[in-house]
């Protein structure tokens, strides 16, 4: 409650003498009634749960979903927060599946807990969401987009487009915009959103292209010489690598190492992790697939660009972190329409949500818990940034 109170004390200050004795003087007041006021109420919790690799990049990148979710209990709390009390976040950063799991069981039986915003990879969240289901607490993930998440029940809700759709996005990208005729596809066989992107990639780019070949890699490799050596025979138009950060980003290198020409593709599993352990000059040029970049310009999306940088300072934002913010600011509406802490009103509230707009676009959920008409961005780095080239609509 003191970052709500400090907003609108800073905002009152614009005003002139007289008018700025009496707002801070208000401000004060209204600050200190609601500390009274919430002191004597307990919080409502929003469990976010997310995989934390154990490498320097990865940890950063997850943790994108922690800080959006952290950015948007600031502005909930700053609003009232959820049924006239305040909102806390837990930290459910997990390295495992099994981790991830104990974590949804520990705090799936507490009263005070609102819903789960997570996972960020579609493995974790196949791995919660029944755990979830079962005990009929609603969940959004951010950035799972495994089609099968959302289909394991009706508690299950996610903010971000599905698999098909960013593999048929990609193939389009390479087809209309790159005027690509053939294409390799490196794909991570350890990983259901890898192996799905590619063969929705493969389906949408071979009725007017040729995939030369398929190689497969597993999430612990290190050295790719083997996959490239092929890749540099072949020599394709494009290199679809629907792999994430570390893995990516060691294909991108070694590639730039081999000196191989294709154009590499990826999807949302790069953004900046795989150009902080590609490096600029192996990034460059490559493109991705991707959910929303942070010089979209919308007000919803400006505001949340000031924020996070004002919290946690300059730099690049990943998309996981606005679809984080999106996902919580959703719980907090639908538990606030609910009126009550339960868990089906809450539930229904979200699924009967219509045109809600978030940072990343306007939210209606399907009857499987899907949002519709999601738009695609694809993005290319550049000299060592992730720049905004266009955007796909379904």
């Amino acid at each position: 409650m003191d970052s709500a109170c400090l907003v609108k004390q800073e905002g009152n200050l614009q005003h002139g003498g007289h008018m700025k004795r009496i707002s801070i003087i208000v401000s004060v007041i209204v600050c200190n009634f609601l500390h009274q006021a919430w002191a004597s109420q307990d919080s409502y919790k929003i469990l976010t749960i997310y995989g934390q690799a154990r490498t320097t990049v990865q940890k950063y990148v997850a943790a994108e979903d922690l800080r959006g979710v952290l950015i948007a209990v600031d502005d909930i709390n700053a609003r009232g927060g959820v049924l006239g009390s305040p909102v806390e976040v837990i930290d459910g950063r997990a390295v495992s599946t099994a981790e991830a799991q104990g974590i949804a069981m520990k705090h799936a039986e507490k009263k005070d807990l609102l819903a789960v915003v997570g996972a960020n990879t579609s493995n974790i969240t196949l791995s919660i969401a029944p755990i979830l289901q079962d005990k009929q607490i609603p969940v959004i993930s951010p950035i799972a987009t495994n089609p099968k998440v959302t289909r394991v029940g009706d508690y299950i809700f996610r903010a971000c487009f599905t698999d098909p759709f960013q593999g048929r996005v990609m193939a389009r990208y390479a087809l209309n915009d790159l005027n690509a005729g053939t294409a390799v596809i490196l794909k991570k066989v350890s990983s259901k959103f890898s192996v799905g992107v590619s063969k929705y990639f493969e389906q949408a780019f071979e009725p007017r292209g040729k995939v030369l070949w398929q190689g497969a890699y597993l999430a612990e490799d290190v050295d790719f010489t083997t996959i490239l050596t092929k890749v540099q025979e072949l020599g394709p138009d494009v290199v679809f690598v629907p792999g994430h950060g570390r893995d990516s980003g060691m294909i991108l290198k070694q590639a730039h190492a081999f000196g191989i020409q294709s154009t590499f593709l990826g999807a949302d599993g790069w953004g900046k992790g795989a150009l902080g352990v590609g490096g600029p000059k192996a990034a460059q040029g490559n493109a991705f697939s991707n959910h929303w970049h942070m010089n979209v310009n919308t007000e919803q999306s400006k505001a949340f660009v000031k924020k996070y940088h004002d919290k946690f300072g300059p730099g690049l934002i990943a998309a996981s972190a606005a679809l984080a913010y999106d996902s919580a600011m959703i719980i907090a509406s639908a538990a606030n329409a609910a009126g009550a802490l339960d868990h089906k009103k809450i539930r229904d509230r979200i699924a009967a949500i219509k045109n809600f707009t978030g940072v990343t676009g306007s939210y209606t959920f399907d009857q499987n818990g899907d949002p519709v008409n999601k738009d695609a961005v694809i993005l290319k780095y550049h000299d060592g940034d992730i720049v905004y080239v266009k955007t796909i609509r379904p």
